[in-house]
């Protein structure tokens, strides 16, 4: 198994995640990015670079909370 890293000092201002996710996860994102030739921290750089963004500046597969906060219309 080859093991991709960034170039030394390719990135402005790096900085640990530290986060705890779930492990299948974790492992599916090593797997695409070795698939990519790329190391794990490129491959979620680029992911995040990448994302479609909608008119709220989030994920267009995020659902929308568009009732929430708000009380409900009577249509009678």
């Amino acid at each position: 198994m080859t093991r991709y890293r960034r170039h030394y000092s390719s990135v402005e201002n790096p900085q640990p995640i530290g986060w705890r996710v779930k492990g299948a996860n974790k492992q599916h994102v090593i797997d695409m990015a070795q698939s990519a030739e790329m190391s794990a921290a490129e491959f979620f750089d680029l992911m995040v670079e990448n994302l479609e963004l909608d008119e709220r500046g989030l994920p267009k597969w995020l659902p929308r909370k568009e009732q929430e906060g708000q009380l409900p219309i009577d249509s009678t």
